[in-house]
This record gives C-alpha cells, structure tokens and sequence, in this order.
C-alpha cells in the first residue's frame, strides 16, 4: 500500500470517528435536554416547581447546547472542510470559532453557578467567580491572538 493510499485509509478512519463521535454527543445533549424540560413539567405537576429548580435546569440545557456547538464544529472543521487546503487566515478562523465556543459556555456556566450559589451559600462564591474571570481572560487571549496575528500579516 502506497503512502499516499495509507494517508487516505487513516483520514478515513479518522472521519469515521468524529462523526460517530459528534452523533453520540448530539444524541446525548437533546436526551440531557429533553430530561431537563420533562423534569420542570413534572415538577410543576406535583405541585414541587420553583425558580431555583428551574435554574438547575436551564444549567443542564445550557450545558448540552455548548456540547452540541462542540459537536458541529468538530463535524464542519474536521469532517466537511479539507484540512490540507487551509490557508492561515481560515486556520486563524477556526481556531478563534472555537475559542469562542468554550468561552461562551465558560460565560454561561460561571453566570448560572453564580446565580445558584447566591440563593444558597454566598460564602462559596470563588468557584462561580473564577469560572467567570477565567472566560474573561480566554477571551483576552482570543483578542490579543487575533491582534498578534493580524500584526504579523501586515
């Protein structure tokens, strides 16, 4: 077999498991958020709903759609789009789109810890605090890497 023959074999495969690893991500995230919406309607019909419930669940679906817009951008960078024709600026694209992903749902996780964690126990409040400085500064990074790249292109 040619080299250029096992290259092809090896992509392939390597196709062939992001998506069926972007298939079980996906199914999970809806049965996570389907879970979540037939959990506030049966509490609402057991006489049990309350906000702070309903903020237990709203974590739960915001956490499934960053796992989803994970899921996506695997299949459309590393499935759908020919890796070996990328230019830099695309690279550069890329790796932003993704930075972007994870800082968004850093953003939400921290904002919905936040939120719980006020109504509880505002001694524990670090934790929320820093998931929140920690998206903060991710973004910083994704802006400092877009202002260096850009100076290095002219």
């Amino acid at each position: 077999m040619s080299a250029g023959r096992r290259k092809k074999t090896i992509l392939r495969l390597s196709n062939i498991g992001y998506v069926i690893g972007c298939v079980i991500l996906y199914i999970f995230s809806l049965a996570v958020i389907f879970l979540a919406v037939g959990t506030i309607f049966n509490e609402i019909f057991e006489g049990t709903f309350t906000v702070y419930k309903l903020l237990d669940e709203v974590a739960l679906v915001v956490f499934s759609i960053a796992v989803i817009d994970v899921a996506k951008f695997l299949m459309v960078e590393e499935v759908l789009k020919d890796k070996e024709h990328r230019d830099h600026d695309e690279m550069r694209k890329t790796l932003t789109e993704f930075g972007i992903i994870i800082a968004t749902a850093l953003s939400l996780e921290g904002l919905v810890l936040t939120i719980e964690t006020a109504k509880t126990d505002v001694t524990k409040m670090l934790y929320p605090m820093s998931l929140l400085v920690t998206a903060i500064l991710f973004i910083i990074a994704i802006a400092i890497y877009q202002k260096l790249n850009k100076s290095v292109d002219g």
